[in-house]
């Protein structure tokens, strides 16, 4: 091996290359942390309070920029107050860390969005679908001391209804929280004409008719906040407020007022017989693989058949590349009948997936996929960065039918709230989908589905562990519907932690961040 002309030790190179990870931590943490910045704004306009919260008057905002120890990150906080005591309610946080992001949602129930959140040039900025939603520059110092309240953030603990026609909340609890920050430098009042402030955070501060800021206060580097329940809440006065954390038409909803609905919107919401994907582009390919390894993927409650068998599922949106997606499906027996559980779902487009992930169970992830239909012959693959997680391919002909493919099953497993840390109970839900389209006629015996051999290169991820795959079934549908019917709980787990690592990339969203540095982002 030769480097600028010279001839380089083999054994010197390779072990450079395995230390770069070490050094890079080392560079990120010896890297000098970015001041903190909240800023405060007055509002004209508040969004409807989920009860038993009540607006602290004049309606006051707080915005945020925060370097903690799990990523960078902005969020907009309402003040409110809780029996009297003020506190802070989480209107939006956006961070560009997937970590950061899971954990907020899953672990510390947060309506938290992906933006880019970067300090440069003594410059704060947040970035959301590439375009600048805020900037700020911290000030100067005033001189005097900051008062800066510690207001605990107060967060609802529930899970939504799979089977939506029981409604949003269905009988399921809900629990109040305060999460209280740990650790941080002392706070520094800052000078406002030396403040710089542009943006509108994504719609935010307009809909809200904010004006300022009124003060600013520079703070330190937080530590994960300290949970600590507040109180039960009535599931009945909280129903409106169940979809505040989620997104517009996320998991093909109606576009409603997710601050809160109202009764004829929840009214809609029940009555709506399915969700409904058209327009697809479907190649879905059946395998025999390694017994052991299925087995070791499914969590108690799923019982695999004596021959394993997994269905790598690719989907094309024709008409939206949002939707393009693959699955990994292994066949099982749960409560008394046959189904394929998800263990693994890869999406280019991930911004959309957080209800189909929280209130469905589905293992979501960054990735790419590419499914390509020729004149006679497809093929189906998927990446997470450079490393290949299946590749499929085949050759059809004949005339297309209109038939269906069967009925599938799917089973998924999501966690139920609970405390911030320690063992994560969970639940398997059931939920039947149907495809249908213009069905190929597919020549078995030029089937191929492959998944990459298991390394030392590769990273640990379940489609890595299945061994060699025989495939020996295929469907594919052009032009298909894809409809999913409302779902339901049926069986229980006590601990999903070993089959949640897969889809959190080796940490869980309630376990402490490593060493790996903030993941500031900086241009």
């Amino acid at each position: 091996m030769t480097h600028n002309g010279c001839v380089t030790d083999r054994r010197r190179f390779l072990a450079t290359c395995a230390a770069a990870p070490a050094i890079r931590r080392a560079l990120q943490a010896a890297r000098p942390r970015p001041p903190g910045l909240r800023l405060e704004f007055q509002a004209s306009a508040h969004p409807p309070v989920p009860p038993p919260l009540r607006i602290d008057p004049p309606p006051r905002l707080l915005v945020e920029f925060s370097d903690t120890s799990r990523g960078a990150a902005c969020s907009l906080d309402l003040r409110v107050l809780l029996n009297g005591e003020p506190c802070r309610l989480p209107l939006a946080m956006w961070t560009g860390n997937d970590q950061f992001h899971w954990h907020a949602r899953e672990a510390a129930n947060l309506p938290a969005y992906r933006g880019s959140v970067t300090w440069s040039e003594g410059r704060w900025t947040l970035s959301v679908s590439g375009r600048t939603a805020f900037e700020a520059r911290p000030g100067p110092r005033s001189g005097g001391a900051a008062e800066l309240e510690e207001l605990p953030r107060a967060t609802f603990a529930y899970a939504l209804e799979p089977n939506w026609g029981l409604g949003p909340l269905g009988r399921r609890p809900v629990e109040l929280w305060l999460l209280r920050e740990r650790g941080g430098a002392s706070p520094l009042a800052l000078d406002l004409a030396g403040i710089a402030a542009e943006g509108d955070l994504d719609g935010w501060l307009s809909k809200l008719g904010a004006s300022g800021p009124v003060s600013a206060t520079g703070t330190g580097l937080a530590g994960d906040p300290a949970a600590t329940f507040a109180q039960d809440v009535d599931p009945a006065a909280f129903e409106p407020f169940a979809l505040r954390n989620y997104p517009e038409a996320s998991g093909a909803l109606a576009l409603v007022d997710t601050s809160r609905l109202q009764p004829e919107e929840i009214e809609a919401y029940r009555e709506r017989p399915e969700t409904r994907l058209s327009d697809l582009l479907l190649v879905s390919v059946d395998a025999t693989v390694d017994a052991a390894a299925v087995k070791a993927l499914l969590p108690p409650p799923c019982i695999a058949p004596r021959t394993a068998v997994v269905r790598a599922l690719a989907v094309r949106g024709l008409e939206s590349p949002g939707l393009d997606e693959a699955w990994l499906l292994a066949q099982c027996s749960v409560d008394g009948s046959r189904a394929w559980y998800a263990v693994s779902h890869v999406r280019g487009a991930v911004a959309g997936a957080a209800f189909g992930r929280e209130v469905l169970g589905r293992p979501t992830r960054r990735g790419s996929v590419t499914t390509v239909l020729g004149a006679s012959q497809f093929a189906a693959s998927a990446w997470r960065g450079e490393q290949g997680l299946f590749h499929a391919e085949g050759f059809y002909g004949g005339f297309s039918t209109g038939t269906s493919l069967a009925e599938m099953p799917v089973a998924t497993l999501r966690q139920r709230p609970g405390p911030a840390a320690g063992q994560r109970r969970g639940e398997i839900v059931l939920q039947h989908w149907y495809f249908q389209g213009l069905r190929k006629p597919v020549r078995r015996e030029s089937l191929n589905l492959s998944f990459p051999a298991t390394g030392s290169g590769v990273a640990p991820d379940a489609w890595n562990r299945l061994g060699p795959a025989k495939a020996y079934w295929a469907a594919l549908f052009d032009s298909a519907t894809m409809q999913r019917l409302p779902g339901e709980a049926v069986a229980q787990i006590e601990d999903v932690s070993p089959y949640y690592r897969d889809r959190c990339d080796g940490r869980l969203p309630w376990e402490a961040p490593s060493s790996s540095g903030s993941g500031l982002a900086s241009s």
